[in-house]
């Protein structure tokens, strides 16, 4: 049976029922700590009432998908990049007091410091913790709060593309000049470059298959003869590096990390004095070249 107090300037509602253990929770009105009340009886008596642990913290929740789903996802480093700022500033909040009024403060303290496009890949990382914890782990989410924060328009996508004279450039004999007339030429991503090997080039049929990619269905695709050109040479290179010893597993053609080409790159673009141009434009600008082309 429940019991309303007033106290406060509230009104205090303590539920005590045989199976479930005491609850309380207090009102500004009247009339809202009935029906709540009522409501809760109502789903005890029906065997529908899920409790929720006042001592869950959101950081419980965050630390248990840093160690138990990040590893087996592909972009695992910067998600825990997103989960330190989502532990720093919300971590300490227990799940009941997880209000849409918490994260709008996080929403405006983040804007501060990082972009709307960030912004949103945090709290969508934030949403799909809430949404595991829920249907995987048995824990009981009141409610998602995300749905309920108004967000900032995000900007438009980067259309930054080589303007004429910058190719020459950047493209040279070099690793990192081959790795840039890739890019251009085949629109693969930094990582599908980098994880090159010989075993995925079909060099008689001018195609390449990359077995990973970032939505993890293979893909083969068709090779020019730049490409072919380029590949060829870094073989050659990678071939001369190894001293003609067999390696026990296959290694990629090329030696640079994913921070190694962003870097060159950069200190390759200021030499060049070419501003505003970043790696993954070069992803842009071959789909844009091959849409030209029909």
């Amino acid at each position: 049976m429940a019991t309303i107090r007033k106290r406060s300037g509230g009104y205090n509602v303590q539920i005590r029922k045989q199976g479930y253990s005491t609850i309380t929770k207090t009102f500004s009105s009247i009339t809202t700590a009935r029906k709540w009340a009522a409501g809760v009886e109502a789903d005890m008596e029906r065997r529908l009432y899920i409790e929720v642990s006042d001592s869950i913290t959101l950081l419980h929740l965050l630390t248990r998908y840093e160690n138990d789903v990040i590893p087996l996802h592909k972009g695992g480093r910067v998600e825990g990049y997103r989960l330190r700022s989502l532990k720093k500033h919300l971590g300490h909040l227990r799940l009941i007091h997880l209000s849409p009024h918490e994260v709008s403060k996080y929403r405006d303290i983040r804007l501060q410091v990082v972009s709307p496009a960030s912004l949103k890949r945090e709290l969508v990382i934030l949403s799909r913790v809430l949404t595991i914890a829920a249907k995987d782990w048995g824990i009981c989410i009141p409610k998602n709060p995300i749905p309920l924060v108004s967000l900032p328009k995000v900007d438009k996508g980067r259309t930054r593309r080589l303007e004429k004279g910058e190719e020459e450039l950047l493209v040279d004999d070099s690793e990192i000049g081959r790795i840039i007339t890739l890019a251009l030429e085949t629109a693969m991503r930094r990582g599908e470059i980098l994880n090159i090997k010989k075993s995925h080039i079909n060099f008689s049929l001018c195609t390449f298959l990359i077995p990973t990619t970032k939505t993890d269905q293979p893909r083969t695709i068709p090779l020019s003869s730049t490409a072919i050109t380029c590949l060829r040479s870094q073989l050659r290179a990678s071939e001369s590096l190894s001293g003609g010893v067999i390696s026990l597993y296959e290694k990629p053609l090329f030696t640079y990390s994913a921070r190694g080409v962003s870097g060159t790159f950069l200190k390759r673009c200021r030499r060049s004095g070419i501003e505003d141009l970043h790696f993954h434009d070069l992803r842009h600008e071959a789909t844009s070249r091959l849409f030209e082309k029909g």
